[in-house]
């Protein structure tokens, strides 16, 4: 790809509206464009980033048997009437008729689409368990949409489900899926994620975690013990510490708890050493029982010919959230520093005084080399000035850079950095054979995938 064709523009100023660090880069560097409150649509490199994500995501839920199917976006609401959750879910659930008089909702969640899809599909014991997942559009009438894509209307989600004939098989599975997700976040640039106890809400069921990205732009108040490992969200943690009454502003609410809550007992180990800290939710796992089952008529026949309602679980992860996430977690004040693995492009090609012949032949020849090896490259081919060039290839935030020079060019060599400062060489350039720069180019690649290696032993 060249930038002269990208589609989208990267500019130094902030906008006013952008009230975290991920929200104002990713808008700086062409990544997203604001349609309407809660409503984003993505340029070329957001979508490669989310493309990446969705891969990995859909690797990982393979890998534990999960068979991907696409539900519908909009569902009669006779469904959701089945499950009672018509009526017992606000406003933030959009419905509206169709041009025949017929009530019909906007998919937020899709524990009632799934239910119809697989009950009658699965009527005897023999046929669990199993697991079925998505990556879809959802809209849920959000009314605080704010920070980007960390807080939207309309988002892209992995939601997985589950069906078992035992709490003990759905238990096996559950750990299963937590460790899955360890190796989603790790492998998307995120190891340092963590899963605490969490309230389940309106999902239903007794058991939930969410997975959370402690950081100080979040949302959510999370419970820590610095002398065990207790984790837990505020809505989980009610017996530590009440919520402040009288006030109605959640920010103001949350750092009243927060400073209420230090030095409070564990209810773990009992030891005075709670804190509060800030995260945002990337992922989120639910032990449902049989909620839907039973309210939506989904039987199997087991060994003693009875039938039985399956007991499920469900799997959430939001794409773009995590992606917004991962550029709040890595950047630096020039911009984003993309993991290898969901980088929009692995490695960044400027050529600075492109119109120089020298500079134009080489800057072409490992242009092709890159793209013949299968490496995904930017290549830089505006006449710009270099503060432009390098800019831009801040807030494109590509993990590898070339870059080719007259001066470059004068000692036979390319510029070879890392986004993230920690490699600056020369490689050797040979026009007439660059299969040496292209295979060095390949190796600092492989180097830097290295990172998510250790947990997939998980």
């Amino acid at each position: 790809m060249k930038i002269s064709q990208l589609l989208g523009l990267r500019f130094k100023e902030t906008p006013a509206d952008c009230q975290i660090t991920s929200h104002a880069l990713m808008v700086r560097g062409g990544y997203i464009k604001n349609v309407g409150s809660g409503i984003i649509s993505l340029y070329a490199p957001a979508k490669r980033i989310m493309q990446k994500i969705e891969a990995i995501i859909r690797d990982e839920m393979n890998r534990i048997g999960g068979q991907e199917v696409m539900l519908p976006v909009v569902m009669p609401a006779a469904l959701w009437k089945e499950s009672g959750r018509f009526d017992s879910v606000g406003s933030e659930l959009l419905r509206f008729k169709d041009r025949g008089g017929n009530d019909m909702v906007l998919g937020m969640t899709h524990e009632e689409a799934v239910v119809h899809l697989v009950r009658g599909a699965a009527p005897s014991y023999s046929h669990y368990p199993f697991m079925v997942y998505q990556i879809q559009t959802k809209f849920r009438d959000e009314p605080r949409a704010r920070a980007g894509l960390i807080r939207v209307r309309e988002f892209t989600m992995k939601d997985a489900y589950s069906f078992h004939t035992s709490q003990e098989d759905l238990e096996e599975y559950y750990e299963e899926c937590h460790k899955a997700y360890e190796r989603i976040f790790a492998r998307a640039g995120l190891p340092e994620a963590v899963s605490v106890k969490s309230d389940s809400g309106m999902m239903g069921g007794k058991v939930a975690h969410e997975f959370m990205l402690l950081n100080d732009v979040g949302e959510d108040t999370i419970i820590i013990c610095a002398s065990c490992d207790f984790r837990s969200n505020m809505e989980a943690a009610e017996n530590i510490v009440e919520k402040p009454a009288g006030s109605p502003d959640e920010a103001s609410d949350r750092h009243a708890v927060a400073k209420a809550l230090e030095g409070a007992a564990c209810p773990a180990c009992g030891k005075k050493a709670i804190t509060a800290k800030n995260g945002i939710e990337i992922g989120n796992i639910f032990q449902l029982g049989t909620k839907y089952s039973e309210a939506m008529g989904m039987q199997y026949t087991d060994k003693d010919d009875n039938l039985q309602y399956p007991i499920m679980g469900c799997y959430g992860i939001g794409v773009g959230r995590l992606a917004a996430s991962v550029c709040e977690a890595r950047h630096d004040k020039f911009g984003p520093i993309w993991p290898m693995s969901i980088a929009p492009w692995q490695v960044h090609l400027c050529a600075l005084m492109s119109d120089t012949p020298e500079v134009s032949e080489a800057a072409a020849k490992i242009y092709g080399g890159l793209l013949k090896a299968g490496v995904e490259v930017i290549f830089d081919d505006r006449a710009v000035s270099a503060g432009v060039m390098f800019s831009d290839a801040d807030l494109l935030g590509c993990p590898l850079r070339l870059i080719v020079s007259p001066k470059t060019c004068q000692r036979n060599a390319v510029e070879f950095v890392s986004r993230d400062k920690t490699l600056k060489i020369d490689l050797p350039l040979d026009l007439g054979n660059i299969d040496g720069l292209i295979s060095a180019v390949n190796q600092q690649i492989v180097k830097q995938m290295e990172f998510s290696l250790p947990v997939l032993r998980l």
